[in-house]
């Protein structure tokens, strides 16, 4: 694979995450616009997971109802009286099931260590899923950067370091959680969702033992 199909290759899987990141926020008027482009770069990364998306895009286009959505959402999410899906990491990953564990400050550390810190104003804990998404986001921005300036050994480095965060965190309790999801959401929409994302994850911790080599990290 040359330098630029590594590129395109590469930003599709940037991409993806970031819209996949965002679909896992309370719905909002582009929501459209983030399923289009996860299911353009799913389809250039010939995931089997592109296909949910697509019927994602059907059953969006027949019901449209952000409000409906908003409501379960809140359902699956938030609470408040029950949670059948918490979106966090530990609690899933900690033996206590708890929100704010060992993983949680584990995560936060990998994310400081390239200078990244929660903004003030984001409400949530620091192994949401949407921020652990938009960590292997930013992971990938930089791998890219260093394959423009012809840094391989950094580039490498940064796939190491992917790998690493999906060993230790998302493919650990990404499946458990989706599984939650798709048992307990009332809706389609919601359900494909979980299942593209159970998917996808599972391919990319795949993909990311397939391309890197020995390395020591910094």
């Amino acid at each position: 694979m040359d330098i630029q199909n590594i590129i395109t290759h590469e930003t599709a899987r940037q991409d993806a995450y970031k819209s996949l990141a965002n679909l896992y926020r309370l719905p909002e008027k582009t929501i459209q616009e983030n399923l289009d482009v996860l299911t353009e770069q799913l389809m250039i990364l010939n995931s089997k997971s592109a296909s949910y998306l697509t019927d994602m895009q059907t059953d969006f286009d027949q019901n449209s109802d952000l409000d409906l959505l908003k409501v379960e959402f809140t359902r699956l999410f938030i609470g408040p009286y029950s949670l059948p899906a918490p979106p966090y990491g530990s609690v899933y990953i900690e033996n206590e099931r708890k929100v704010m564990g060992d993983s949680t400050m584990d995560a936060r550390k990998r994310y400081q260590h390239f200078g990244l810190d929660i903004p003030g104003n984001f409400k949530d804990v620091p192994d949401h899923i949407t921020v652990e998404l938009e960590f292997i986001f930013f992971l990938i921005f930089k791998e890219i950067v260093h394959i423009q300036s012809n840094l391989p050994e950094q580039a490498q480095e940064l796939l190491f370091h992917q790998k690493s965060f999906h060993t230790d965190h998302l493919n650990i309790w990404i499946p458990e959680f989706t599984d939650c999801v798709i048992e307990y959401t009332g809706t389609q929409f919601y359900r494909n969702l979980a299942t593209a994302t159970k998917i996808f994850i599972t391919e990319e911790l795949e993909y990311l033992e397939s391309v890197c080599v020995s390395v020591t990290p910094s």
